[in-house]
């Protein structure tokens, strides 16, 4: 899925959770302290909000963050599911959004370097595996 896309389940479902609740976008807008101009914007225009204001309108809807983001009829088998995050990392998730934005962003860059250096050792250690795998079958097959 693109993040086009993304971006239009997001949109859709702002607004979906919002009528559910019974809220015009002003009441969205007094009780998230987002304005009611962004709030039409999020549901119209198809733009993502940042992070806070992510939480802000999920806190406001009284739903998780995810489900602004859940696509019509996705299933529970997705890679992680949310719902089985444990509280720690949900603390830990809610501590990171109350930092100042630019200490996010920092924390957000030594995350990705982190996780690139995994995918890349992950990369290696199959590249290995996969070069004695095929040793192994050679020295099988000269015999």
């Amino acid at each position: 899925m693109q993040l086009k896309d993304i971006a239009w389940v997001f949109a859709e479902n702002v607004a979906k959770y919002r009528k559910k609740k019974g809220f015009s976008q002003y009441d969205l807008a007094d009780l998230s302290g987002i304005s009611r101009r962004m709030i039409g914007h999020y549901e119209s225009k198809g733009i993502i909000p940042p992070a806070d204001r992510l939480q802000a309108l999920a806190d406001s809807l009284d739903i998780p963050v995810y489900q602004l983001f859940k696509q019509p009829g996705m299933e529970r088998n997705s890679e992680t599911d949310i719902s089985d995050i444990d509280p720690r990392s949900v603390k830990k998730f809610r501590d990171i959004l109350s930092l100042p934005a630019d200490d996010r962003n920092d924390l957000y860059r030594i995350l990705n370097k982190m996780l690139r250096k995994n995918q890349l050792e992950k990369q290696n250690r199959e590249a290995l595996n996969a070069k004695a795998l095929s040793a192994k079958a050679l020295n099988a097959k000269r015999r």
